[in-house]
């Protein structure tokens, strides 16, 4: 196959309009927390912590400092429900020092998780494929 038919097979996929030139895709507008995401809006800042979510002096220590540093969401990873739990005093602390970035709870595996985290920080990222039943499989 030659190059040219391989960039006009690629081409046609409305994901990529050029091999040479970088457009940005329209997306809706999404309010996470204060801070929007899509449409027009800046493509945003996130990392995520690496501290053990129940230690929520360090995690609150490492969220500041990755907000100082330009982060504009922070993603907490809770893969059971004690850390989706602790979810909550993590920020009630950031809060109470003055920190407004919305918080995402990553989680994987653990729906019941998922669920009390949504009514706890701004978002929860999930990956739907984690929740398939292994016994329908």
């Amino acid at each position: 196959m030659n190059a040219t038919t391989l960039a006009e097979k690629i081409a046609h996929f409305k994901y990529c309009t050029s091999l040479t030139q970088y457009q940005r895709r329209q997306t809706v507008e999404v309010q996470i927390g204060e801070v929007p995401l899509g449409a027009h809006h800046p493509i945003r800042v996130q990392s995520m912590t690496t501290v053990d979510t129940m230690d929520t002096e360090g995690s609150v220590a490492q969220a500041i400092r990755m907000i100082e540093a330009g982060c504009e969401y922070v993603r907490i990873t809770a893969p059971s429900l004690k850390e989706a739990q602790n979810l909550e005093n993590i920020k009630k602390e950031l809060r109470r020092q003055g920190y407004h970035t919305p918080l995402v709870a990553d989680i994987h595996f653990t729906p019941n998780a998922a669920e009390l985290a949504a009514r706890i920080v701004e978002k929860v990222r999930i990956n739907p494929g984690n929740y398939v039943d292994k016994k329908t499989l």
